[in-house]
């Protein structure tokens, strides 16, 4: 849903169940979700151009969650920190979620081998 929101501005939504300000969400969505969209197109179009493919199908979406995490950990310089506990809640989801689809592409790549073909 967040990716509709990064074309569609003026469409203003907040976390469920906060009190944060609409502007300081689109300020969240600005800082992190297109940065880490861009980031992520960025890599695609250097791999493609490099003829390389990503190993499985887990890769696109481990490095889009990646990128997002590192884009909210970036948000941790500004003082003070304007995005409250709901910020900071959804930046350790985004970590744990990181990690389990890291490992399950871990997982993944070792049932796929080139050799069995």
């Amino acid at each position: 849903m967040s990716g509709l929101f990064m074309f569609a501005n003026h469409l203003v939504v907040v976390f469920p169940g906060t009190e944060l300000d609409p502007m300081v969400m689109a300020e969240w969505r600005t800082r992190t979700i297109q940065p880490a969209f861009y980031m992520t197109a960025c890599y695609f179009i250097l791999r493609h151009f490099l003829g390389k493919n990503p190993t499985t199908t887990l890769w696109p979406v481990f490095l889009i969650l990646l990128f997002f995490t590192l884009t909210q950990a970036l948000l941790f310089i500004d003082r003070p920190y304007k995005f409250g506990i709901p910020g900071i809640g959804m930046f350790l989801v985004s970590i744990f979620v990181t990690l389990f689809v890291r490992l399950s592409h871990s997982k993944r790549k070792k049932e796929i081998r080139m050799d069995t073909f």
